[in-house]
């Protein structure tokens, strides 16, 4: 039996009714979940920029490791000559007796 337009238009204005909570639901998720997305921006912000700057302190580490490093190893060479220096006048020290 067919409806009446009465009937029709209550379904279609019960149907409209449901859509529109559902729509409202979802831009009310839509409004949280870009909150969320902005929380997590600038936290991931945040997070670049300690890493950049952690980034830079490692680099200033490794230049100065380095450096002495260098002066270490100059060092050495330095006393390593000295022994060597010290060992051939002995040597030659105690030839000459």
């Amino acid at each position: 039996m067919a409806k009446s337009p009465a009937e029709q238009f209550r379904e279609i204005a019960v149907e409209l009714a449901i859509y529109s909570e559902s729509l409202k639901a979802g831009r009310l998720e839509l409004a949280t979940l870009r909150s969320s997305v902005e929380k997590l921006e600038d936290r991931v912000s945040a997070v670049t920029t300690e890493l950049a700057v952690l980034r830079q302190r490692l680099d200033e580490q490794q230049k100065h490791t380095e450096k002495w490093d260098t002066r270490l190893w100059g060092l050495v060479a330095i006393l390593v000559g000295a022994l060597l220096s010290l060992a051939a006048g002995l040597i030659v020290a105690l030839v000459r007796k």
